[in-house]
């Protein structure tokens, strides 16, 4: 099983028990293909799996009607924990697109084969996304556009780029 860690629970929604959940991603592609997710509904408890029975979308969220949470005091329950999926539950992709689970970890190189770093996050705005890429206490951001971004190679586990003027500084 090859869980990730999808987005958080992160409020009640109406009198039946539904929860609002906000995908990591900001994306809410996926959620409209889901049939289940896993979370742990006792902190540090184990991982059960939840079917999802009904799901609407609003604003950014969407809202989830879950098998056996029927009630406000049973989705209270859930409410901070983090959802997860199994990543062949996910919808297959085009090429020349990726989850972003894929991007984290994966090292950083100009075109020039200069070493920038290791992605340690992504950051979601509203025309393109931007790469977190780490290395010995420096930080850069990098937007995850052409031409920027020159080539993903999930295989080489590494990321080209070709930096702008004063990307790196």
């Amino acid at each position: 099983m090859g869980l990730i860690s999808f987005g958080k629970i992160s409020k009640v929604h109406g009198l039946a028990g539904e929860v609002k959940f906000l995908p990591f991603s900001g994306q809410l592609d996926n959620i409209s293909t889901l049939e289940r997710i896993f979370l742990n509904k006792t902190s540090g408890g184990p991982l059960i799996e939840l079917k999802i029975i009904k799901r609407s979308f609003h604003k950014g969220s969407a809202t989830l009607k879950l098998e056996g949470i029927n009630s406000i005091d049973d989705a209270e329950k859930l409410i901070g924990n983090h959802v997860y999926v199994e990543t062949s539950d996910l919808r297959s992709l085009e090429d020349d697109e990726y989850y972003w689970f894929d991007l984290i970890g994966l090292e950083t190189f100009t075109d020039d084969g200069q070493y920038i770093g290791i992605v340690d996050s992504l950051i979601d705005r509203f025309l393109q996304s931007i790469l977190v890429v780490k290395n010995e206490g420096k930080e850069h951001l990098i937007p995850l556009t052409e031409p920027i971004v020159k080539e993903i190679d999930l295989e080489q586990s590494k990321i080209i780029i070709s930096p702008i003027k004063g990307l790196l500084d």
